[in-house]
C-alpha cells in the first residue's frame, strides 16, 4: 500500500526559505565551513529574485501559510538587495528572520522594525571577544546598533544563544543584557555543533519510530535554488550533490532517481506536482522500512539541536 505524504498543499503552514548564498561572516559550525572544498563555488552566487518570490509565495500556492521564516542552511537573509519588498509583498504573513545582525545599516534595521516582524538575533556573547570565538567576523558594536534601532522601530528580537564550552559561563550575562535592551524572548541552544555534556545530558531519548519535525509543524523548506523539500536538513545534502555532482548517501541517490533538479524545483514544477512527486513519497515510504540516512539520524536518533526558550 503506497505511503501517503504527510504535507499537501493545504496543509502547509509554515515555510522556511533560504533567500540567498551569501553570507558575512565565517562560523566554523556552519555547513558553508564544514563543506567548503565541496561547495565554495556555489557561494555568494546566487539568490531567489523578489520575482520569484512573487510568483512562487502566494496564495494560490500555499492557501495555508501563517508564517514565512527565513532561515537556510547557508545564507544571511538581510544581505538579499530586495529584503524590504520582499516583506511587503508577504504583508499579512507573519515573519521570521534569523540573522547574525552584522549587516547594512541602522536605517535598514530601523525599517525592518516598522514591518512588526520578528528577528532572532544569533548572540553567542557579549562583547566583541566572546561573539567572534564562533561568529568570526561579526561586529559587536554593528550587532548592538542594528538591534537597538530594530527594537526602537517596533520589532520583536530573541536574543538566541548557542551554547559552548567557550561561553556558557555567560548566559546568566546574556540575559541579563537581553532584557536590558529590550529583547522580548532569550533562546537558548544546546548545540549539535559541539560536545559539551550540558547538551549530551539534554538530547532527547531516541524513538522507535520517525516523528518528522517539520511534517508535525507542517512545515517545508525552500533552497535559494528553488528546490523545495521536505526540511531544511536535506538542504544539506542537496546542496552538496548539486554543487560536485556526486550522489553518494542514499538521499542524494534518490534525489537524482527521482527526477533531480527538474522536478523538485519550483522554477520548473508546481509545489502540488513536487509534494505529490516520487521523492516525496519515497522519504515518507523509507521510515516503515529502512529510513533515509538523514530522517533516521535527525527525526529518531538523539543527536539534534535542544531549544530552551524564555520570554523576558
Amino acid at each position: 500500500m503506497e505511503k501517503k505524504s504527510v504535507w499537501s498543499r493545504e496543509s502547509i503552514e509554515w515555510i522556511d526559505v533560504e533567500l540567498t548564498s551569501f553570507c558575512n561572516i565565517d562560523c566554523p559550525g556552519c555547513f558553508r565551513q564544514v563543506k567548503r572544498d565541496k561547495v565554495d563555488h556555489l557561494l555568494n552566487k546566487s539568490m531567489i529574485t523578489l520575482d520569484q518570490i512573487k510568483t512562487w509565495l502566494t496564495y494560490k500556492n500555499f492557501p495555508n501559510a501563517k508564517l514565512v521564516n527565513f532561515c537556510g542552511s547557508i545564507d544571511e537573509p538581510t544581505l538579499h538587495p530586495d529584503m524590504l519588498a520582499i516583506l511587503d509583498h508577504l504583508d499579512g504573513i507573519d515573519i521570521n528572520i534569523s540573522s547574525n545582525g552584522s549587516t547594512k545599516t541602522e536605517k535598514f534595521w530601523g525599517e525592518l522594525g516598522k514591518r512588526k516582524i520578528s528577528v532572532f538575533f544569533g548572540l553567542d556573547g557579549i562583547d566583541q571577544e566572546s561573539l567572534e570565538k564562533y561568529r568570526i567576523g561579526a561586529n559587536f558594536k554593528k550587532v548592538q546598533a542594528n538591534w537597538r534601532a530594530f527594537i526602537k522601530a517596533g520589532g520583536k528580537a530573541t536574543w538566541q544563544f548557542i551554547a559552548f564550552d567557550h561561553n556558557e559561563h555567560l548566559m546568566d550575562d546574556a540575559k541579563r543584557m537581553a532584557k536590558k535592551e529590550g529583547f522580548t524572548d532569550f533562546r537558548l541552544i544546546y548545540s549539535h555543533r559541539n560536545e559539551n555534556q550540558e547538551s549530551k545530558k539534554l538530547q532527547r531519548k531516541e524513538e522507535q519510530t520517525i516523528v518528522c519535525k517539520y511534517g508535525e509543524q507542517n512545515r517545508i523548506f525552500i533552497s535559494h535554488t528553488g528546490v523545495m523539500l521536505p526540511c531544511c536538513f536535506l538542504n544539506s545534502e542537496f546542496l552538496q550533490s548539486y554543487a560536485t555532482k556526486e550522489y553518494h548517501t542514499d538521499f542524494q541517490q534518490l534525489f537524482k532517481n527521482t527526477g533531480d533538479v527538474l522536478n523538485n524545483s519550483l522554477k520548473y514544477a508546481e509545489p502540488d506536482e513536487i509534494i505529490d512527486g516520487e521523492l516525496w513519497k519515497e522519504i515518507v515510504s523509507s521510515w516503515d522500512h529502512k529510513p533515509i540516512s538523514r530522517c533516521e539520524t535527525t527525526c529518531k536518533q538523539a543527536k539534534q539541536d535542544v531549544f530552551l526558550g524564555e520570554t523576558l
